[in-house]
């Protein structure tokens, strides 16, 4: 019985203690926002200044909103018109340079592609057929990779004109 009574006081003491260590707990998060107290101070607190309620933002707020004088991200007026400057290096010869890249492999392609479809046709060809490997490729495979190839390089010039006109590019000076 005594060893009974001595665990039942344990088990008290124990949910004691924890209950006002999460107390103080609890208490400490929700007394963060008060400001401490200096030791010189008078015993009586002054009461601390409620916090300025938070603005919330809607979309029409945004669209309303004038930007202020010391907004750094403000832009002046007639910044809106003018092109901005291309941070990477990519001007418009750097654009020109790569289309004019790509644009040259595609005749040796078409001419690929040509012969290829003349083959097929059952014209005759005067070009020698090499073997890359242990089994000749199907003249079929072999020209879908030469269209796909064509199509992908067709696919890179239009993306990089497209870059070339959000980067501020004019048309006129691509090929």
């Amino acid at each position: 019985m005594n060893r009974r009574a001595l665990s039942f006081f344990a088990a008290v003491t124990l949910l004691i203690i924890t209950m006002a260590f999460a107390a103080t707990t609890t208490f400490a998060q929700n007394d963060s926002a008060a400001p401490a107290q200096s030791p010189g101070s008078s015993s009586s607190p002054a009461p601390a200044a409620p916090a300025p309620a938070k603005k919330v933002w809607t979309n029409d707020d945004m669209h309303s909103a004038k930007p202020n004088s010391s907004d750094s991200n403000a832009k002046p007026a007639g910044a809106a018109n003018k092109a901005k400057p291309n941070t990477k290096g990519k001007d418009a010869g750097w654009y020109r340079a790569q289309i004019t890249k790509l644009q040259s492999q595609i005749p040796p392609l078409d001419e690929k592609i040509s012969q290829l479809q003349a083959a097929l046709s059952g014209q005759t060809v005067n070009s020698v057929r090499l073997y890359g490997g242990t089994k000749p490729d199907d003249w079929h495979d072999e020209l879908s990779r030469y269209q796909k190839q064509r199509e992908d390089i067709d696919t890179k010039i239009a993306a990089l004109e497209d870059q070339a006109r959000h980067d501020g590019v004019p048309e006129s000076e691509l090929p």
